[in-house]
């Protein structure tokens, strides 16, 4: 009986050591190389040396999509700034244009050099006081103007318009190089 016990044993030697060499033989074989897939899908061919989480490429691919993506944004939303800047000038400017008094007397615009920078000074004009937006029947109640700065505040007439009017047109003067800016 000794003798199954030993060829029992022999055979269970036999059996691991043939796996052990199996696996042995199985891991010396050379691996097919990794391929990545996302170099594979792009380029149309099989992409080898590298897997596709140690891939260059898609992590670049994606940077370039979060950024175009965050350009997007930026573009839209400037976009809607500039709208929304552009509604803000044009309601201003209908507001200007329904207030603007009726002009009675045509003046001069002159431009004056200041102590610290050119100046350009409005003399002569009037309007009609009693015109505009909240204006009853007009009385002709003459409010002349005369300063520096922004006419449109009081009469509703820009420094562009009043010098077109005082040369009869567009001209290359110092008024108009001096509203230009």
């Amino acid at each position: 009986m000794t003798w199954y016990l030993w060829m029992l044993l022999g055979v269970v030697v036999y059996v691991g050591v043939s796996y052990y060499l199996t696996e042995s033989l199985i891991a010396l074989k050379p691996k097919p190389p990794e391929a990545c897939s996302w170099c594979t899908s792009t380029s149309g061919h099989t992409v080898t040396g590298h897997s596709y989480a140690t891939c260059r490429g898609s992590a670049a691919a994606q940077r370039a999509e979060e950024q175009r993506r965050a350009d997007l944004k930026s573009e839209k939303e400037r976009r809607t700034e500039a709208s929304q800047q552009r509604a803000a000038h044009d309601e201003a400017e209908r507001a200007r244009q329904a207030g603007k008094l009726r002009m009675l007397q045509i003046g001069t615009i002159t431009t004056r050099t200041g102590s610290r920078r050119n100046e350009i000074h409005i003399t002569g004009w009037g309007f009609d006081a009693l015109s505009g937006p909240c204006s009853g029947p007009s009385g002709g109640a003459f409010e002349p103007y005369s300063g520096t700065g922004a006419p449109e505040r009081t009469c509703g007439w820009t420094v562009q318009e009043l010098h077109a009017i005082a040369h009869g047109g567009a001209c290359r003067c110092d008024v108009a190089r001096l509203t230009q800016r």
